[in-house]
């Protein structure tokens, strides 16, 4: 089996000084003897973790399964003199970096309308390819938009403007606000029935599990914005594997 793993950090490993077997895709290729290709990159955004999979896929599309975990939906990337460049507009050193007009622009509820379509395109192109694809919330943290998803995923025909609470800086008149969460629930619902799981987030219902981590005996704390050890990524390894079929 051959297998392509796209992401963050937090799939391209080594980080700092950890040694280089410490990456989930790493361990996946050893614990279950298939060929694993990590394109993922540290500080990398979903957008170009797209671009590289299709990217590769339309060289070489000899792949059995494809493997995106998400990374945080703010992050993005623009062509700058020919070079994609990753933009994190939610970040405060942003402005400084001459990303001034995303920082502005910023919206929680921007991440969660590109990610909806990102994984629509994406899963649509897979699906076009014949190439299995299994897409999941890693370090997005897709817990984090609960307030954000609800507006889409509640709204009705008849449903009170005025009882979704949007703030006022998203500047949306109602007409469009009601399109935009009508034709956002839809794509919503369309990637759910061919990745029912790709708005889970995998660190609070996997990795934050007590039982999780006694068994790879590891410790993680959502309130401490660090990486894994190795057992930790063998945890996220197996995860991986059992989603796929290698177990």
């Amino acid at each position: 089996m051959r297998i392509l793993t796209l992401g963050d950090s937090w799939t391209y490993g080594p980080f700092n000084n950890d040694p280089p077997d410490i990456s989930w895709p790493s361990q996946m290729s050893k614990r279950y003897n298939v060929e694993v290709v990590n394109l993922a990159r540290s500080g990398g955004s979903n957008a170009r973790a797209a671009r590289i999979g299709i990217e590769e896929l339309t060289r070489d599309a000899n792949y059995d399964y494809v493997v995106f975990p998400l990374a945080p939906a703010s992050r993005t990337e623009i062509l700058k003199h020919g070079k994609w460049h990753q933009i994190w507009p939610n970040m405060h050193w942003a402005k400084d970096n001459g990303d001034k007009i995303f920082t502005e622009y910023w919206h929680s509820f921007n991440d969660v309308q590109n990610t909806i379509m990102l994984c629509f395109y994406f899963s649509h192109s897979l699906r076009a390819l014949g190439i299995p694809l299994y897409i999941t919330g890693l370090s997005m943290h897709p817990m984090q938009y609960a307030k954000e998803l609800k507006w889409i995923t509640d709204y009705k025909d008849d449903f009170d403007f005025n009882s979704l609470e949007i703030p006022n800086d998203l500047d949306i008149g109602i007409k469009d606000l009601d399109r935009k969460l009508k034709s956002l629930r839809a794509i919503h619902q369309a990637n759910l029935k061919v990745q029912p799981e790709y708005l889970n987030d995998v660190v609070e219902t996997y990795i934050l599990d007590p039982s999780v981590q006694q068994q790879y005996q590891f410790t993680y704390s959502k309130f401490n914005h660090h990486h894994l050890d190795k057992n930790g990524y063998t945890a996220l390894c197996d995860y991986f594997a059992g989603k796929i079929g290698l177990h």
